[in-house]
């Protein structure tokens, strides 16, 4: 309930009084009045919108389109403005002449959502409720999947009949050509020699990657090994050097 201090500045409002239930003795108090701005919102028409606040957390949509339109006439819709506490509401009316009448509500007027016409659930009922109504049955998720699957299959089906087509269009010395490159039309075949040139490239990549003669000690014994090489292979030049003249003779004629 709101003090002494926010009355006062509310001036131009409206009250009057919301509860529950009849056996719920806790009331809050509702200020209330027509809603009139320079740039109308298309949401809120001029002369059928009525402005309210202190909306407790118990009032739901449907409760408060129900009373309103059981007192008043038609609603045609309720917006809150806030999510949590106690809420700002814009109530929209069919007629302008049920705002004129929610207007003339006495400030002593008691509104009651929980009748025996119309019940609401509220606290742990409520929220049991939801949660029993987010649950899906087993039967329609069998549904939404087997709607799935025969789409699915459908656009199998017409893909492979297009290849068919296209295909025999081909072998009647027909040849398709399309705008654009579709999805895996050039991709490689799966032989032999091809896999191994792909595996060959992928190796050389994964060498080129390595950092070579990284630490000290790898260039040390690179340079070893180079030298060692080199060794061996003056050693060899030198033994075909040696042959080579074994095998000269002198023949003047």
């Amino acid at each position: 309930m709101m003090t002494e201090i926010d009355k006062n500045n509310l001036k131009g409002f409206k009250s009057l009084w919301i509860h529950f239930n009849e056996k719920n003795l806790d009331r809050h108090q509702l200020f209330f009045k027509k809603h009139w701005i320079k740039k109308q919102e298309p949401d809120y028409p001029r002369g059928r919108t009525l402005f309210v606040l202190n909306v407790p957390p118990y009032a739901s949509t449907d409760s408060l389109k129900n009373a309103f339109t059981r007192i008043c006439g038609e609603v045609t819709s309720v917006v809150f403005t806030k999510l949590v506490g106690f809420r700002t509401a814009y109530i929209v009316f069919n007629n302008e002449s049920s705002l004129e009448k929610a207007l003339k509500l006495s400030n002593d007027y008691v509104i009651c959502l929980n009748t025996e016409e119309e019940t609401y659930l509220t606290g742990l009922a409520k929220w049991c409720n939801e949660y029993n109504d987010s649950i899906r049955s087993e039967d329609d998720i069998k549904k939404e999947i087997n709607k799935y699957m025969s789409m699915y299959d459908q656009q199998i089906a017409d893909r492979i009949a297009k290849q068919k087509a296209e295909k025999d269009m081909e072998e009647d010395g027909w040849v398709t050509i399309t705008s654009r490159k579709k999805r895996g039309q050039f991709a490689p075949s799966r032989k032999e020699s091809t896999i191994n040139k792909i595996q060959n490239k992928e190796e050389q990549k994964n060498q080129k990657k390595q950092l070579l003669n990284f630490y000290t000690f790898q260039i040390r014994e690179s340079k070893k090994q180079h030298l060692a090489e080199l060794r061996k292979k003056f050693e060899l030049d030198k033994k075909k050097l040696q042959e080579l003249k074994k095998k000269r003779t002198f023949k003047p004629f």
